[in-house]
């Protein structure tokens, strides 16, 4: 595979960065994951736009992101070309750049950017007719003024053993709960829940990372005239709700049958769920080209 870094295209095995990244060092920096449907990346704008947000709420400032990032437009278009792929996972990851082990403060840099892609062939279609279990997580989220929700960092170790704890407990995904005992979102998926057929999910800014495929789908919903509550999810909203899934660019739609012990509404994907996948599906065909 090829990628591109800092500009140049590069075979992969020979894609350096420097020792002293503060990317590697600190985790100081900002990313954003993508998805080619038909060779067609689904909403680039908006995901361009959010990494803008994230860079400028870290304040870090890249050349690549001037101009809307029509630079990282058309890096990403000529990736997918001459690693020939239609159906790709596109990353963009951008770093403080090189700085100096212990050294907080100064970062001489420049910016590191680097996009790879990869062949995407989906989840398991088992798992979206059966549906999911999630855990929540042991770890509370991180608080909104120690790090804004909205910047999609690299530093994702709180993620990672979230992620783990989860799998030895058997379940797909984990969930954080804040001080608050407020539900915010997966390690990797925003959560919805459907309560009295309204559907409803956490706050952004506030309770979770402001996803693209979260965003769609509150289109979608809005368009079916369904009712939509963007408000902080009390843990105890569990206890009567009627169905519950996960969304990201990569699962979609995904149906949430239990949460740890607790089983969700039938146990089996709901009305809803199955209706807004249906929705969501329709919405990436037609937006990249293939409806």
């Amino acid at each position: 595979m090829r990628v591109f870094i800092n500009g140049h295209l590069v075979d992969e095995s020979e894609a350096r960065v420097s020792a002293f990244d503060r990317g590697f060092l600190f985790g100081d920096g900002v990313f954003e994951s993508m998805r080619a449907t038909g060779g067609v990346v689904f909403r680039i704008d908006r995901h361009l736009a959010r990494l803008q947000r994230s860079a400028a709420l870290v304040a870090i400032e890249a050349d690549d992101l001037s101009g809307g990032g029509q630079a990282l437009r058309r890096q990403v278009g000529q990736l997918l070309r001459v690693n020939r792929l239609r159906e790709a996972r596109i990353r963009i990851s951008l770093t403080r750049g090189p700085g100096r082990p212990g050294d907080y403060l100064h970062a001489p840099g420049p910016p590191t950017v680097l996009i790879t892609t990869a062949p995407f062939r989906g989840i398991d279609p088992d798992l979206r007719s059966r549906g999911v279990k999630v855990a929540i997580a042991a770890r509370q989220a991180i608080p909104g003024l120690a790090l804004d929700p909205s910047i999609k960092t690299i530093s994702r170790l709180h993620m990672v053993l979230a992620r783990r704890e989860a799998a030895e407990r058997g379940a797909h995904e984990a969930v954080f709960v804040d001080a608050g005992e407020y539900l915010t979102e997966g390690t990797a998926s925003n959560l919805f829940l459907v309560c009295g057929g309204e559907l409803r999910t956490a706050p952004v800014p506030g309770n979770a990372l402001p996803g693209i495929t979260r965003e769609a789908i509150l289109e979608l919903a809005r368009r079916e005239a369904m009712p939509v509550s963007e408000a902080p999810l009390p843990l105890s909203a569990l206890d009567a709700v009627d169905e519950a899934f996960l969304s990201n660019t990569s699962w979609e739609v995904l149906p949430v049958i239990a949460v740890d012990d607790r089983i969700i509404g039938s146990g089996r994907p709901g009305p809803v769920t199955l209706r807004l996948g249906g929705l969501y599906a329709g919405l990436l065909a037609h937006e990249c080209g293939d409806g």
